[in-house]
């Protein structure tokens, strides 16, 4: 019995790697034919076997053929196959987008596994919401709700990815059903087991070959809930006027000039509205900032006369102002009289003694 279960224990460890094969060879002699099964094993061993033993041992049992033609089937019938999707859109709708997409995920038997929304954020010089969202939708389910997408936005960006795990999914649902057959022949021993250290060996063994079925089985769990519902993530930007979508036919100058002026002059329009808007939010902390400012100066002007040298330097500067401009209205007043009493010609010395005097006579 011993030896029964160590050829198991071998063969369940070898089971457990892709990438080695066994075989087992087993025989069992009674030791009385009339009383049955006595709980003696005497001999059991295991053999490592190559690609032409693999064959002879699945020829002999009458499962090679069958195996290799429905693993054959189930690739060519029964893919397996995971579509993962992306999508970028733009609305200028936010609000009303964000429900219809909610309501067509639940309504397709789907579920959104992720939403992350942000009703503030700044891109491209504007203020605008976005939000991402994972969902899994059916994977037969999955074209129609895209098609929906595309109808209520405008989709800027698409991306699609297709795997197929179908020889992986056959391959690790083989290894399960050869686990589980293993776990059957090792409960039918340890009913047959009379002493404590075939038990113990036998439950040892069994321990490991549950663990290796419940991971196998949580795996192909992942795989069918990836195949069945399809992942995808849609990413969703608030936008006052959707990116133009390029076309197949080439637009005429004409055509491009337009659609850009028009485009243009819609954005200088978004500009100045905004640039009002935000002037008047910030209205407050403007009027704020000037009262600041005329304090300062203020101070800083009561600050420069308390010096008697400002004081006297200020008092100069004003005289010549006022000297300056006196000059200047001098001058101004020459030229109109000059232009009245006919002298035209008076660029080179527009004050001269000949031309005041002139003035003075007439």
């Amino acid at each position: 019995m011993l030896a029964a279960v160590t050829s198991l224990s071998i063969i369940g460890c070898g089971s457990s790697s892709s990438s080695a094969k066994y075989a087992t060879e087993t025989t069992y002699d009674t030791a009385d034919a009339d009383s049955g099964y006595n709980g003696a094993y005497e001999n059991a061993k295991m053999v490592a076997y190559d690609a032409e033993a693999e064959e002879a041992m699945y020829d002999e049992s009458g499962s090679s053929s069958e195996s290799v033609s429905a693993t054959e089937n189930a690739t060519s019938t029964n893919r397996k196959l995971i579509r993962d999707m992306s999508l970028s859109v733009e609305t200028k709708e936010y609000d009303s987008l964000i429900q219809n997409l909610t309501s067509d995920i639940s309504s397709l038997g789907g579920y959104i596994e992720y939403m992350d929304v942000h009703n503030n954020s700044y891109n491209s010089g504007r203020t605008s919401r976005s939000a991402t969202i994972t969902a899994r939708i059916p994977a037969d389910k999955l074209d129609p709700f895209v098609s929906r997408v595309g109808e209520v936005t405008n989709i800027t960006n698409r991306t699609e990815s297709v795997r197929d795990v179908t020889l992986t999914y056959v391959d690790m649902e083989s290894h399960k059903n050869m686990l589980i057959a293993e776990r059957d022949r090792l409960m039918e021993y340890l009913e047959q087991a009379e002493t404590v250290e075939e038990m113990m060996a036998i439950e040892d063994h069994l321990t490991d070959i549950r663990y290796q079925i419940d991971s196998m089985e949580s795996q192909l769990r992942a795989f069918d809930n990836q195949v069945d519902y399809s992942t995808v993530n849609i990413f969703v930007t608030e936008v006052i006027e959707y990116t133009p979508v390029v076309e197949e036919e080439e637009k005429t100058a004409w055509q491009r000039m337009t659609e850009g002026f028009v485009y243009s002059f819609k954005d200088v329009i978004y500009d100045v509205k905004e640039f009002f808007i935000n002037l008047v939010i910030d209205l407050p902390y403007i009027l704020l900032f000037l009262l600041k400012l005329a304090i300062f100066l203020v101070i800083l002007r009561l600050i420069l006369f308390s010096s008697k040298r400002f004081r006297n330097w200020y008092a100069a500067r004003k005289a010549d102002f006022k000297e300056h401009r006196a000059e200047k209205k001098a001058d101004r007043k020459a030229k109109k009289e000059a232009k009245k009493a006919g002298i035209t010609d008076t660029s080179e010395d527009p004050l001269s003694e000949n031309t005041i005097e002139k003035i003075k006579e007439d």
